[in-house]
């Protein structure tokens, strides 16, 4: 009995260092074919390898073995390889889902300025969400003030359509006048990119200022916009549409419905030289339609400088004015700026 089984188990080990053999040549294989193979040529005639993360706002971010994920400018960029799948936006407006290969052949791309920015289409819902979080303290002795803020803005892209998620909350101690005043907002999007420059959206949110009066505010708004500058380092956008809200003021616990229409111009600006610096610039105006002779206004102004890799400093402005505010408002406009850290996240 003792024989047979020496037997056996040595007839059984070439079997098992195959198996062995097998199983680290197949992991071998696996990392090879997950290995970065994107490539770049730099003006300087330098060809990198690595993994294309993002082209944005003239920024190429790009990912390799050893350094890990730098920054490019895309004008040092003078040809670019990949056999993965991007979606392209156009300096002509164009949003187009591909290869490079089909982008260069099929829609005729001779020249690497004319794409605008890239995005990968991952496969994993955490990839595919982008974003920041920034938040701010200020303190003012002589009159006891202490005021906080949070801003946030989350985006989750797929090919043609972005859903998104803002949220801004500003609170106000006054200290020895025991008051207090709140000014907070929360509003999620969806957005859908039509042929060329335009695209049609949508948003529900709710808002609450009690500079102005006001305690509830629930909005449902669409609107259809024209995206008429597009380049490496702008944007320019104006939209139009409508927007339903039912509101209380703090005097009341009754709520009333308004539908209003609503314009909006938003620009964006990215300088890529050292310290980068971003600029986003939002006015949105609501017409009174039920209310007539009403106008609201609300001016956002947001400049942050990274200071060193995905971490932020920077400023956030806002104006919010109501010719005609909600019972118990103490002005008819409110305004503040808050310096602000902040982190940003997705590429």
């Amino acid at each position: 009995m003792f024989l047979h089984t020496t037997r056996n188990t040595n007839k059984r080990a070439p079997e098992f260092l195959r198996f062995i053999f097998i199983f680290i040549l197949t992991g071998f294989s696996f990392a090879v074919l997950a290995q970065k193979t994107d490539k770049i040529c730099l003006r300087n005639g330098d060809t990198l390898t690595g993994e294309i993360l993002s082209m944005k706002l003239a920024m190429l971010t790009y990912k390799m073995d050893g350094p890990g994920t730098i920054d490019i400018k895309w004008e040092y960029v003078t040809c670019i390889r990949s056999n993965k799948v991007f979606e392209f936006t156009l300096r002509k407006g164009n949003l187009v889902v591909c290869t490079l290969d089909t982008l260069f052949l099929k829609y005729q791309v001779t020249n690497l300025d004319d794409i605008v920015e890239i995005i990968p289409i991952k496969d994993r819902f955490l990839t595919r969400l982008v974003g920041d979080v920034n938040l701010g303290f200020n303190y003012t002795k002589s009159n006891s003030i202490l005021q906080s803020n949070f801003t946030s803005n989350i985006t989750y892209k797929v090919p043609k359509v972005e859903i998104g998620l803002k949220l801004n909350s500003v609170l106000t101690n006054y200290g020895e006048d025991t008051s207090f005043s709140k000014k907070q907002d929360i509003f999620g999007s969806i957005t859908r990119n039509l042929s060329k420059k335009f695209y049609v959206g949508g948003s529900l949110g709710w808002q609450e200022n009690t500079e102005l009066g006001l305690a509830s505010r629930y909005l449902l708004s669409g609107l259809a916009g024209l995206e008429s500058l597009t380049d490496n380092h702008n944007r320019l956008l104006f939209a139009g549409g409508l927007s339903y809200n039912q509101e209380q003021s703090v005097e009341t616990s009754q709520f009333k419905g308004n539908l209003d229409a609503l314009l909006e111009a938003r620009y964006m600006r990215f300088y890529y030289s050292f310290p980068k610096l971003s600029i986003d610039a939002d006015y949105l105006v609501f017409p009174g339609i039920t209310d007539w002779g009403r106008v609201r206004m609300q001016f956002d102004l947001n400049v942050s400088v990274e200071i060193f890799r995905d971490f932020l400093i920077g400023l956030v402005s806002y104006y919010s004015y109501d010719n005609r505010p909600p019972e118990g408002s103490f002005s008819n406009s409110d305004y503040g700026i808050q310096f602000t850290v902040g982190y940003k996240f997705g590429k």
